[in-house]
Parts: C-alpha cells; sequence; structure tokens
C-alpha cells in the first residue's frame, strides 16, 4: 500500500491549534510515512515535534515557512517560501528567526492598539496567551475577537476588520525573498515555493517570479495543495518541470482555524506520494 506525506503544516508554535505531538499522533491514526512542521517564521516547535516523530513511528521533518516581499508590477507582494530539512539548531537560523519575532511583536502591539481604537479593546497578553506564547498571527486576533463576543467567526474577522485595506490591518515589514532562502540555505536546509496560485497571479507571472527565484537559490515548488483546482495543479506541475523544480505538497494545516482543511488530505483531495520526498532528499546530498 502506497504511503502518502505532507509537507506543510502548522502548530500551536505558529497558528496552528495541535501542539507538534498532536500532529504527529493525528499522522500515524492516518497512516501517513511523512510530515513537516513549518511553522511561521519559528523553529522553536521542532524539538518536540522529531520526539513526537519517534514515538508514533513518523518520520518528522524539521521545516519553517516565511514571509517575504516580492517586487511584482512595482509593488511589494507577500509571498511564502517553505523551507525542508532545515537545521533548528542552526545559530544563523535562530538568530533569523529571533529578529523576525522582533519585527513581528512590533507589528503586533500597533495591531491591538488599532483594534482597541475601533471598538476592539485587546491586549497583547491576551493574544500571547491565545497564541499558548507562541508566534503571535491574524489568526490569533481572530479567534480572539470571536471568544471576547466581537464578531461571530473567524472568516468574519479577515473578511471586514484584519485583511489587507480593512480598518485593524497592520501591514508588515517583509524581508526579501533572498534573506527568506539564505536563511533557509545557510541552515541545511531546501527552499520550496509555497502555494503559488494564491499571489494573484496569472501562470505567466507565476513563472517569471519563480525564474527570478530560482536564480537565488528557489530548488523547489508546491504542486499540489489544498486549495488548488484540477487545472491549477496541472499548471503548476507544467511549470515545475519546465523549470526544473522538485515537486513538494501539503495541505497546510492549521487544526481548528482552517476547520474545511484535514492533515494529509486537505479539503479531501490530497496524495502527496512519498516520492517528492525522495527526490528533495537526494538534492541535500
Amino acid at each position: 500500500m502506497e504511503k502518502y506525506i505532507d509537507l506543510h503544516t502548522h502548530s500551536t508554535f505558529s497558528d496552528g491549534t495541535y501542539t507538534p505531538e498532536e500532529i504527529m499522533a493525528e499522522a500515524s491514526n492516518l497512516n501517513l510515512k511523512a510530515v513537516a512542521l513549518t511553522d511561521h517564521d519559528t523553529v522553536s516547535g521542532i524539538e518536540d515535534f522529531k520526539k513526537a516523530g519517534e514515538k508514533y513511528g513518523v518520520e518528522a521533518i524539521s521545516g519553517i515557512e516565511l514571509a517575504a516581499y516580492y517586487n511584482f508590477l512595482g509593488n511589494k507582494k507577500e509571498i511564502h517560501i517553505v523551507g525542508l530539512f532545515v537545521d533548528h539548531l542552526n545559530p544563523y537560523i535562530i538568530e533569523k528567526t529571533k529578529e523576525i519575532s522582533a519585527e513581528r511583536l512590533s507589528r503586533n502591539e500597533k495591531m491591538a492598539e488599532k483594534l482597541t481604537s475601533i471598538g476592539f479593546p485587546m491586549t497583547l497578553d491576551e493574544l500571547r496567551e491565545f497564541s499558548h506564547y507562541g508566534n503571535i498571527t491574524r489568526a490569533h486576533y481572530a479567534r480572539l475577537m470571536v471568544k471576547k463576543g466581537y464578531i461571530s467567526t473567524i472568516k468574519e474577522a479577515f473578511e471586514k476588520y484584519i485583511s489587507s485595506g480593512m480598518p485593524g490591518f497592520v501591514p508588515r515589514n517583509l524581508i526579501s525573498p533572498k534573506e527568506a532562502i539564505d536563511i533557509i540555505t545557510k541552515s541545511g536546509g531546501v527552499a520550496i515555493l509555497a502555494h503559488p496560485t494564491l499571489y494573484g497571479m496569472d501562470y505567466h507571472n507565476i513563472r517569471n517570479m519563480v525564474k527570478d527565484l530560482k536564480e537565488i537559490g528557489l530548488k523547489g515548488m508546491e504542486v499540489m495543495y489544498s486549495t488548488y483546482k484540477s487545472e491549477q495543479e496541472r499548471e503548476i506541475t507544467r511549470i515545475a518541470t519546465e523549470e526544473e523544480l522538485l515537486f513538494s505538497g501539503g495541505s497546510d494545516f492549521h487544526g481548528l482555524n482552517k476547520k474545511d482543511i484535514f492533515l494529509g488530505t486537505g479539503k479531501g483531495n490530497l496524495k502527496i506520494p512519498y516520492s517528492f520526498l525522495e527526490k528533495i532528499k537526494e538534492e541535500r546530498n
């Protein structure tokens, strides 16, 4: 029986609701062969994740997901780059993620103040507690707003208040794609472009972006992802093949923060083969 994998997941150390061990317990229940933990801007959960992998007999891939800006038609567009097989004990990645966390803290202070000023009082301490003292993300604002009775759903928070252009939103000062890829590669990892269809580009511009990123060290792209339609998966796979990129894929599992996305299978359509991971391992050797 073929074994499947998931190379894009999030835990309580960023904006997921499952602990690293709970992710691995679920992976074992689902008979997944390997899972990567790719929390936003942090590797703090990797040690727990690896121990849980040994406990449940699931291959644990140490990862990270970094946000960066890409210059597109004169604007800075946020893109995400996943790092697989990063060394979570490498001093360089530890130092760089500390710097990113400091920037996050500054943004979170401003965002809490802004939401308070428009009628949704909250404190940074409340958000820290709600995030289990991991990185605070917009998902934590949304969940706190629901808990405090300000709104009814997480979706409402994003649609009305905390997305770009909305009254409670504060933009982040993002690193460059080169900085993101350097953080990954200098800590022994393989840089993968995450979910390229989510950036509002057509396939021609996705290809141009891929070419740019390849020049600075990009090695792969997610050709399988929870929200891809069959046509998107086909076109992204074609681009990755023609541009000689490694194939990767993942659910982008967040637990209860994305209730319709399940570990391993995403929205029910994912079957990511272990062969993807084997090719990525070859790249490291």
